[in-house]
């Protein structure tokens, strides 16, 4: 229930490092005029600007309450907060499949500025026909889908960049009712994507079922015509891996389009900026299948009735009644006096994350 020091010291840094997205805006909108840019400008400014709490005077407490978030996709800690609410939403709806689930990642080679957007549509519409032939809507004469026993699947898109060089890629969680020990699944092949470069781990070998899924990728990528003999002709595909579904990988799923940083960990530029608004714009990053079909993606609700905070609170109110008060992100965290807490579940999610 402890909101840490160390959360609002973040909070006060995003918010600092928000200012170069401001400034983005602001410049975006000078070439446009567009009147959205100004106001998403100004949203992000006043994002996490005032803390609306609950100040209890005799116990030195102060029970958050709410703030303003701008939800913005640069925005350093809507990124974060809308990770943790999804994650607080959505993991206990898919925990039942915990048996079956599997990670799906799906890469296609690096693309300029320029073409980005175009590709970004291109994997999406490839990701659904490729559920399309593992839920036997759409047949491969010759390929067997069905051993896979497919139930249903998440897909999340990312995209990281360095210069004028962006990878859009899918990470998916895809529900299959398959014996680990099948033939298909036993990893065997190398290919170029064994190999780690950088010699951060063994070289991965892949299984039948990745390899079909590589060459399928690859076909639907580049627009051709899916059947046996052209996956059969194909040497190697585009990268894709199956892996046993693991709880760290719920951070990757549910995780932002985008990160400030590109893969040299320096400042988004403001041509980066630009390219990934326009590319982003408008396009779904969470998209459910199958039996997550109704799963969506919208603004999620941060509360959780709490039984033991409940008891907390009414104790605190037997003896006072709380004053309502703002305050800043830094003016609580040099408060030394008092304890600050919260109900919101996202807040324990919120420490699982990455910087």
């Amino acid at each position: 229930m402890k909101i840490e020091r160390q959360f609002l010291e973040k909070i006060v840094k995003n918010r600092e490092y928000n200012e170069i997205f401001q400034a983005y805006y602001e410049k975006l909108h000078g070439e446009t005029k567009d009147d959205k840019l100004e106001r998403k400008r100004d949203h992000l400014k006043d994002c996490n600007a005032l803390w609306f709490i609950d100040r209890y005077e005799i116990a030195r407490v102060k029970d958050f309450q709410k703030t303003n978030l701008c939800k913005d996709k640069f925005c350093n800690n809507c990124k974060k907060v809308k990770q943790a609410a999804r994650m607080s939403k959505f993991i206990p709806l898919i925990r039942p499949y915990s048996r079956s689930m599997y990670q799906l990642t799906l890469t296609v080679p690096n693309v300029r500025g320029e073409q980005l957007g175009e590709t970004i549509d291109d994997l999406f519409k490839a990701f659904s026909m490729l559920i399309n032939y593992l839920k036997g809507k759409k047949k491969i004469k010759g390929v067997d889908f069905e051993r896979f026993k497919y139930e249903g699947a998440i897909r999340s898109l990312e995209v990281t960049y360095k210069g004028n060089e962006y990878h859009p890629h899918l990470h998916a969680l895809v529900v299959l009712h398959i014996n680990p020990l099948d033939d298909a699944m036993i990893r065997r092949h190398k290919n170029v994507y064994s190999k780690d470069f950088k010699g951060n781990r063994e070289d991965r070998l892949f299984s039948d079922a990745e390899v079909l899924i590589q060459k399928v990728w690859y076909l639907l990528i580049n627009k051709q015509r899916v059947f046996k003999r052209a996956i059969d002709e194909l040497d190697k595909g585009y990268s894709c891996q199956l892996d046993k579904f693991k709880e760290s990988d719920f951070i990757e799923l549910f995780k932002y389009m985008t990160k400030a940083t590109n893969e040299d960990d320096a400042t988004m530029n403001y041509r980066q900026f630009k390219t990934l608004y326009y590319a982003l714009l408008n396009r779904r990053q969470i998209q459910g299948y199958g039996c997550f079909f109704n799963l969506k993606d919208e603004e999620v609700s941060m509360e959780e009735v709490n039984e033991l905070y409940d008891a907390i609170i009414e104790e605190l109110k037997q003896k006072e009644s709380p004053l309502s008060v703002s305050e800043t992100p830094n003016e609580l965290m040099q408060d030394t006096e008092y304890t600050l807490i919260s109900r919101k579940r996202i807040y324990a999610y919120l420490k699982q994350l990455r910087d």
